[in-house]
């Protein structure tokens, strides 16, 4: 009796014990490869982090995130291309942790990182562990992807949200739990508040469950209340006047431009996007053999998993019905948004580039993943995600190590070590989106807010006010080095060189720095 209750007191025995800690080191393990892939996804989005000089649209991010919250909306509201949701979190952003370039990037990063955790957890519940481990590696090694993680803008936001909010409606239609519709709800509001391609996520789902509705059954109470609350929690953002900014504004359809056009190859161009094709640069063409190279490792075991499973003819509720069902909802989550903003830059012009769509991408590489892990040939599978590893690391190299933005930092130092006084400058091209005093916001940013090292001539002060300087510098810029920006600012060069010679020039990737002193009479 006496040893019946020592045995019961002194916990578990040897074999229970032994049992516990195996459980422990098996969950050890089973965590190892996904906290690896976690970890290199987030190693790889603040490598590098700021090596480039602030862009122009980072610039806007950064200087309207400054703002007070009432101001933060009435630009907003004015510009109208993004709700304020990510400038509000951004503004926050820098209430903790202080005003800077590199601060702002890691939020992106963050959100980022993030997207490549939740998208771990999206595809193993539609699919499995092999598949959800895989797919997050496709992410963390995601050429566009890193691109927008080290970018202060929407879209990593917007990827995250848009996992969020997928993984939570298939779990609520599937499972039939309150609180993961739900969540659902607000994840929508927060997605559409964040960007307005999120509404074609919304359609994407609601399409899904239209085809299984037989299978699942969405409570119509919780559908319209859900609609209820969703619209009027957007309908404060809609009434603020955007809608009418958007309609009076010229750049709303202005995708006729090279750079924001719709092409017969869009699609090609951003599938090679999303298999990592920008070898040559983010902003340059990619190289007819990427689209080879990339569809072969990336989209052809896309293909031949949707294949398999879209034409089975299986039960639903079986796994096997499961399987394909995951297929044609990862499909329609990446396809159907993808061309309907085609679609939209066909028909009305409106504005197209990858970044718009990049939250497509996660589903496309569940996809991916799904078909590579399929193959039966376990030499053949991890010989292809050694490929497109190696693949990915050759094509990241222009993420890392080519220019891409306006070089403001060098353009800037060479200025501030050759100035003299009694300087005056001037930026060109003048362009009507300047701020008043008519210098580019990335200059600012650059200098941490400090008066420029001249005197600014704006262009209503020529050419009286050159009488009044000793030497002129001009700092001309172009957005993404595109030729119509330099064209202008020559073209608004041209009255200044009929009385300054030019002594000076300096070009650096996307700004072009010259000094001109007085002509001799």
């Amino acid at each position: 009796m006496i040893d019946a209750l020592l045995t019961r007191t002194e916990g578990p025995q040897p074999s229970a014990l032994g049992e516990t800690f195996l459980a422990a080191s098996q969950r050890r393990r089973r965590w190892a490869a996904p906290a690896a892939v976690f970890l290199l996804g987030f190693a790889l989005r603040i490598a590098y982090i700021n090596h480039e000089s602030v862009g122009w649209d980072e610039s806007f991010s950064l200087r309207v995130s400054q703002w007070p919250l009432r101001e933060i909306i009435r630009a907003l509201v004015w510009d109208f291309a993004h709700p304020p949701l990510h400038y509000f979190v951004l503004h926050g952003w820098f209430k903790l942790f202080g005003f800077g370039v590199v601060q702002a990037r890691l939020l992106s990063a963050l959100f980022d990182t993030l997207a490549v955790v939740l998208l771990y957890f999206f595809a193993k519940y539609l699919f499995d562990r092999s598949t959800a481990l895989l797919a997050s590696l496709l992410m963390a090694v995601s050429q566009l992807a890193i691109w927008l993680a080290q970018e202060p803008r929407p879209y990593a936001q917007l990827n995250f949200l848009a996992l969020l909010s997928c993984y939570l409606f298939v779990r609520a239609l599937r499972e039939e739990r309150a609180l993961y519709w739900w969540g659902f709800v607000g994840s929508s509001v927060v997605m559409l508040y964040t960007h307005y391609y999120g509404v074609f996520v919304i359609a994407a789902l609601a399409l899904y469950a239209a085809i299984y509705r037989r299978r699942y059954r969405l409570r119509l109470s919780w559908v319209l209340a859900g609609a209820t609350i969703a619209l009027a929690l957007y309908l404060p953002w809609m009434a603020s006047g955007v809608l009418r900014a958007a309609a009076n504004a010229p750049k709303t359809f202005s995708g006729r431009a090279p750079w924001h056009a719709v092409h017969w190859f869009t699609l090609l161009a951003t599938v090679n996007y999303f298999n990592n094709g920008k070898t040559a640069g983010l902003l340059a063409s990619s190289p007819w053999w990427t689209y080879v190279v990339g569809g072969l490792l990336f989209s052809v075991p896309m293909a031949l998993a949707v294949k398999k499973r879209v034409i089975a003819k299986v039960e639903d509720g079986t796994a096997e019905g499961l399987q394909r069902e995951g297929v044609v909802i990862a499909s329609m989550l990446w396809l159907l948004p993808l061309c309907v903003t085609i679609g939209l830059g066909f028909t009305l012009h409106v504005q197209y580039e990858a970044r718009y769509v990049s939250f497509c991408a996660a589903p496309y590489y569940i996809l991916c993943a799904r078909g590579i892990s399929e193959l039966r040939s376990s030499t053949l599978h991890w010989g292809l995600v050694a490929l497109i590893l190696a693949y990915s690391a050759n094509s990241l190299r222009a993420n890392y190590f080519t220019r891409w933005k306006e070089d403001w930092r060098d353009a800037f130092s060479y200025v501030e070590s050759n100035r003299k006084q009694g300087d005056c400058g001037i930026f060109l091209p003048f362009v009507p989106f300047l701020p008043s005093s008519g210098i580019p916001p990335p200059w600012t940013i650059t200098q941490g807010d400090h008066p420029p090292p001249f005197r600014v001539i704006l262009k209503e002060g020529l050419p009286a006010g050159l009488s009044e300087c000793g030497r002129i510098w001009t700092v001309s810029w172009a957005v993404g080095g595109y030729e119509g920006f330099w064209a202008q600012a020559e073209l608004e060069r041209r009255p200044l060189e009929m009385t300054e010679a030019k002594i000076d020039e300096k070009d650096y990737y996307g700004v072009r720095v010259s000094l001109y002193t007085p002509k001799e009479k």
